[in-house]
């Protein structure tokens, strides 16, 4: 594939059947994510803030008349040998050192404007990535997921756009300038807190790690504190009540761990179901099993084996779906 098209497809300016194209090619071939991932690095390289020093008019002219003095003395001391022609720049010269000054402020115009007006779109594939943003604060985001953000955010909002997937928002406090995620039709505002928001296809799942988060859907509004969350639809009107969180389990990507305690064994599969994009049909027989075990950096067939072994359970795995006797 063209690296141009990659390069568009990391500014975000290909349509979406471009996307699930481009995204398809990357995960079909190691090499092709390497070439992407380049490309990605490359073109951070590229976005490097320019530095723009102020320029004193008043303290510049001055320099200029001391110079241009100085020189009309030395000029007086000398003793003229003979009369130079002057040297007049033909009409096609005039025009290129014009045109040469005008590319010149007109470059200069774009790169800030560019660089105070373009936005920012953060893609993740098959793995999960840490990254700052411009006001300080941190977020996680999950695997396959999209968020964007304005690059200037010189508003008085912080606001960012979780598109699709996942991400855990550790964000700053700054009362002056809120931080809003728009996820779908809802909009999370908060000043300074941590936070997990997941966008599913037509809803929205909020999660409250610390502090207190607004999340606004169409005419409503739910208060959410440390250890609740809510799930709102995108066509949801009603009022919704938050529930507090069962567990922890929702933050095992960010840490790449999954630390069960007591957890009833249907959810430990619907985590892991989550996590690796699997679905498991675990017999109602065994639903009040409660498992406790931590695993960390591991793939799902280590952890599988684990679990199976320790309640002496078998899997078959039927299409898509595995099923758990």
């Amino acid at each position: 594939m063209k690296n141009e098209w990659i390069v568009n497809y990391i500014l975000g300016e290909t349509s979406p059947e471009d996307n699930k194209k481009i995204a398809a090619w990357i995960e079909e071939n190691p090499e092709h994510e390497a070439q992407y991932l380049e490309l990605k690095k490359i073109w951070g390289l590229t976005e490097r803030k320019m530095d723009y020093q102020p320029v004193d008019i008043d303290q510049a002219w001055s320099r200029f008349v001391d110079l241009r003095a100085g020189r009309a003395a030395e000029r007086a001391d000398e003793i003229p040998e003979a009369v130079k022609p002057v040297r007049r720049l033909g009409a096609t010269r005039i025009f290129q050192v014009a045109a040469s000054v005008l590319l010149v402020c007109g470059l200069s115009f774009m790169a800030l404007h560019f660089g105070l007006t373009e936005d920012k779109q953060l893609t993740t594939w098959g793995a999960v990535e840490h990254m700052d943003l411009p006001d300080g604060s941190h977020v996680s985001l999950n695997k396959a997921s999209d968020l964007r953000y304005h690059k200037a955010w010189l508003g008085r909002e912080r606001q960012v756009t979780l598109a699709k997937g996942e991400a855990f928002f550790q964000v700053k406090h700054d009362e002056a300038h809120p931080f809003v995620i728009q996820s779908g039709k809802q909009t999370i505002t908060v000043l300074g807190t941590s936070f997990n928001v997941r966008k599913g296809e037509n809803q929205t799942e909020v999660i409250v790690a610390s502090g207190k988060v607004c999340v606004q859907y169409g005419k409503e509004k739910v208060f959410l504190t440390a250890n609740q969350h809510v799930t709102i639809a995108d066509t949801t009107t009603k009022v919704v009540q938050p529930d507090t969180v069962p567990d922890q389990l929702y933050r095992y990507y960010i840490h790449q761990e999954f630390i069960f305690e007591n957890t009833p064994l249907p959810r430990v599969f619907e985590v892991l179901g989550r996590a690796y994009g699997q679905q498991f049909v675990l017999n109602p027989v065994h639903k009040k099993l409660l498992y406790t075990a931590r695993f960390e950096q591991q793939n799902l067939k280590e952890i599988v084996e684990v679990i199976l072994t320790t309640f002496n359970l078998k899997i078959e795995k039927k299409g898509n779906t595995y099923y758990i006797n």
